[in-house]
């Protein structure tokens, strides 16, 4: 095997490449609009993996691991890796309902929005701990404890406006706190630009 592969996690590799086809986030926006939970958006997004690759790291080939276990407490549900000149760059993703909204009319961090938080910090913590573990057990080449990290929860429409500098406050240390809407507008630009590159 090559040191540009993921050994273990080959059959996550992303193919033909990084950016979605423009179908298929027309398919993910009708799957988001139909969506009462996260579940059904995790499915799709783990069936087009090309999708997630606006959130992963600047890089070559994409990998894209559904639900990989961290041990046996902790399971993102997805984490992201592209392979670079100076190695493997990772990134973690955690869905949540797109009908939660991030933040409660006074101002606070929502419950979802709170224990996503707290799941990112637990797998950073964990990885801190363990992270000879997860790269020669688990196949997580490279992979460092403080990667950026993606929580998407909510739609655009649900944001209060008198929020948004409270809503921005979210991200902090490495963790975007998005909306569906912000993601599927990234998903737009790369559907673009792989129209653009190919015709």
């Amino acid at each position: 095997m090559s040191k540009h592969d993921l050994e273990k996690w080959t059959h996550c590799r992303v193919v033909p490449g990084r950016e979605p086809a423009r179908e298929t986030v027309d398919d993910f926006e009708r799957v988001l609009g139909d969506a009462a939970d996260e579940r059904p958006l995790q499915t799709f997004l783990a069936s087009f993996s090309a999708l997630l690759g606006p959130l992963a790291p600047p890089g070559g080939t994409l990998w894209c691991l559904d639900r990989p276990r961290l041990g046996s407490e902790f399971v993102p549900d997805f984490l992201l890796a592209s392979i670079t000149s100076v190695g493997f760059r990772w990134a973690m993703v955690e869905l949540e309902s797109p009908s939660e909204k991030a933040l409660t009319k006074a101002g606070l961090p929502a419950k979802k929005v709170a224990e996503a938080l707290k799941q990112v910090r637990d797998w950073r913590a964990w990885l801190g701990d363990n992270v000879a573990y997860a790269r020669s057990e688990l196949g997580l080449k490279d992979i460092e404890a403080n990667c950026p990290a993606y929580i998407v929860i909510g739609r655009r429409v649900s944001l209060d406006p008198k929020q948004m500098k409270t809503y921005r406050a979210l991200s902090e240390n490495g963790t975007t706190v998005m909306s569906y809407d912000r993601l599927l507008d990234q998903m737009n630009r790369a559907a673009r630009e792989r129209q653009t590159h190919h015709g």
